[in-house]
């Protein structure tokens, strides 16, 4: 099961986390963003849960990154989520 978090960097110093398991209610809160005036920056973390990694020791696998606008997010989660 993956886990979706978001951050949102607001200008007047605010930080939002939002983090859920469902794909549509983590959309619906990107969607919901308003344009750059309120919110600054924003950081996306996909997390697909753990597995035995090359080491041999249990490591959680994710995406993560921070982004400028909504566009850009908007695509990139599309990417970590595996729907292109």
């Amino acid at each position: 099961m993956k886990n979706y978090t978001l951050k949102l960097f607001k200008n007047n110093g605010k930080v939002e986390i939002v983090r859920t398991h469902k794909r549509k209610r983590f959309l619906k809160n990107i969607r919901m963003i308003r344009g750059q005036n309120d919110v600054k920056k924003a950081y996306i973390k996909i997390s697909y849960g753990k597995s035995v990694c090359n080491f041999g020791c249990l490591c959680g696998f994710y995406n993560d990154g921070y982004y400028d606008n909504k566009e850009e997010l908007l695509d990139i989660f599309k990417y970590f989520d595996g729907e292109n």
